[in-house]
């Protein structure tokens, strides 16, 4: 004589997908929620990056006088982004001479920072910027360098590059020569 064991019922499909799809949300909430804890989009503290739009004493007295418009390059002696960023300033430049364009090359460096290190950096590369100037980047809001603003002659942001550039960004900033 045999004896019947009980079987288990069978899940069903619908239980199992149900079932995964729970587990697959609560491993994405865990995700963002650690990302966003411990790794924040900018430290604490930090004043929010510059944005189209907003308007500053010290860029309007960094564009040349005359001119309506101004791209002003942050940069720090002490940033390789910079560095290898100088091929595509000197591009930029004679790329703005063959055109005629009337906006301006503006270098604008820390206000702890000495301007003749940087002009001679520029210098050395083949790059003339229209103006070398001494500018308090947290009071304008730049977030790190190197940064490219182009800006009217009222020191309104009329856009806004931050970083060493990719080719896209580099076609964008030539765009508005």
């Amino acid at each position: 004589m045999s004896v019947a064991t009980p079987q288990a019922p069978k899940k069903s499909t619908l239980d199992t997908a149900a079932n995964i799809a729970i587990i697959l949300v609560c491993a994405i909430a865990a995700v963002v929620l650690v990302r966003n804890q411990f790794f924040p989009s900018r430290p604490p503290g930090a004043p929010p990056p510059i944005e189209k739009g907003e308007t500053f004493a010290a860029l309007k007295q960094a564009v040349p006088t005359g001119a309506n418009r101004a791209l002003v390059v942050a940069v720090s002696p002490t940033c390789h982004y910079c560095n290898d960023s100088l091929p595509f300033y000197k591009h930029l430049v004679d790329e703005r001479n063959q055109k005629g364009s009337r906006v301006k090359f503006v270098a604008a460096v820390p206000s702890e920072e000495a301007k003749a290190p940087e002009s001679e950096k520029f210098t050395n590369a083949g790059v003339q910027p229209d103006n070398v100037v001494h500018i308090d980047f947290s009071a304008i809001k730049i977030p790190g360098t190197p940064t490219l603003l182009l800006v009217d002659n009222n020191g309104k942001v009329l856009n806004v590059w931050v970083g060493k550039l990719d080719e896209g960004g580099e076609k964008a900033v030539l765009k508005v020569l």
